[in-house]
């Protein structure tokens, strides 16, 4: 049965579903495939691309992990990585223009290759889009606001500039391609189109930052939310933040029945069974856990396992240790009354009979 190593910053900013181990290798196949690159001559957007490769299914099957555990939350994370990149991209192609005294001929970025108005509009029109949804999504955070309206001007200007692109190539290719707000364009600024689309990139890529950490004080487990419905929402992110991924394969005893136990688990993915045994050697399957579902909660009231809990199929589940829960019990009279219920249910099961007999319903 694995764990995951447990780290200080916040669950959801941590590698959850797979072990560091993996994250290292990954990093170092990329350092090495970045090296390899750079000796074999490779342009910039090579460069980067061998370096990032390795990553896409560190990315892949960690994406997929925090949505079903933190919701469309982890669609906001994602998003604000893919703007992070743009805004990258966008940096890269100033700093180049700075350095080659503004030779636009020079300066596109690192996927030069990609610097055509159909990417650009396609990019941006998604970017708007995004923002539409998280803003349905989380329409109390002002900030999501402030990226929206400069999504919408930076859409605008795309839209604009892929009409006159495809309606009337020669006023693009006179000076057109400058667009509404470029230097000399329809309005008009002082700014030249590659400043200008970074001056877009920057004021909606920064409000998202601040709309992500402010989201982030509201994230939460939803398998935690799912298996104590009526935790609030502050000590649903608190108790998130110290919860610890563990995985056993089908046949793994979780816990052992009257060991002694220090952990409260929830189920997230698989089954598990609860045992109950006697003395005279018989036991019994008391009930089958699936997602959502949890246990361990009478053994860390009674310092003993009151079942022993056994992986039915591969299953995955979140462990939060005793001293977070006893915390929790106290902080709250419905934890502690769902607690008082099924010490009373499970005492019931194991002691109605003295022998054997077909498990109850659960």
């Amino acid at each position: 049965m694995a764990r995951s190593s447990r780290w200080n910053l916040p669950g959801v900013f941590q590698v959850q579903r797979l072990p560091i181990r993996v994250v290292l290798i990954t990093a170092a196949i990329s350092y090495l495939l970045q090296i390899g690159a750079i000796l074999q001559g490779y342009p910039l957007y090579g460069i980067v691309a061998v370096t990032i490769l390795p990553w896409i299914l560190v990315f892949a099957f960690e994406y997929i992990w925090k949505y079903e555990h933190y919701g469309f939350f982890a669609f906001l994370l994602a998003f604000v990585l893919l703007q992070l990149g743009h805004l990258s991209e966008h940096t890269v192609q100033i700093v180049q223009l700075y350095a080659s005294g503004g030779n636009l001929a020079v300066s596109h970025g690192v996927f030069g290759q990609l610097d055509f108005e159909t990417v650009h509009v396609v990019w941006d029109s998604s970017v708007w889009l995004g923002l539409a949804i998280c803003l349905y999504k989380f329409s109390r955070n002002r900030w999501l606001y402030v990226a929206f309206i400069f999504a919408s001007l930076h859409e605008v200007e795309h839209l604009y500039l892929y009409y006159i692109y495809n309606t009337d190539r020669t006023f693009y290719l006179m000076g057109g391609l400058t667009g509404v707000m470029g230097y000399q364009g329809v309005i008009g600024s002082p700014l030249y189109r590659p400043y200008l689309h970074f001056f877009y990139n920057f004021m909606v890529v920064t409000p998202m930052l601040i709309a992500f950490a402010r989201q982030t004080e509201h994230a939460y487990d939803q398998f935690l939310a799912k298996a104590l419905p009526d935790l609030s929402e502050r000590e649903l992110v608190q108790t998130t933040n110290r919860l610890e991924r563990v995985v056993a394969k089908a046949g793994d005893v979780i816990v052992r029945q009257d060991d002694p136990s220090d952990r409260f688990y929830i189920v997230t993915k698989g089954e598990v069974e609860l045992i109950v045994s006697s003395k005279e050697g018989w036991e019994r399957t008391v009930a089958t856990l699936e997602p959502g579902r949890f246990f361990g909660e009478l053994g860390i009231l009674t310092g003993r396992n009151a079942a022993t809990a056994r992986a039915k199929t591969h299953t995955e589940l979140l462990a939060l240790d005793s001293r977070s829960f006893t915390e929790l019990m106290k902080s709250d009279a419905k934890v502690r009354a769902d607690v008082d219920e099924d010490m009373r249910r499970l005492h019931d099961l194991k002691y109605a009979t003295t022998g054997p007999g077909p498990a109850d319903g659960h």
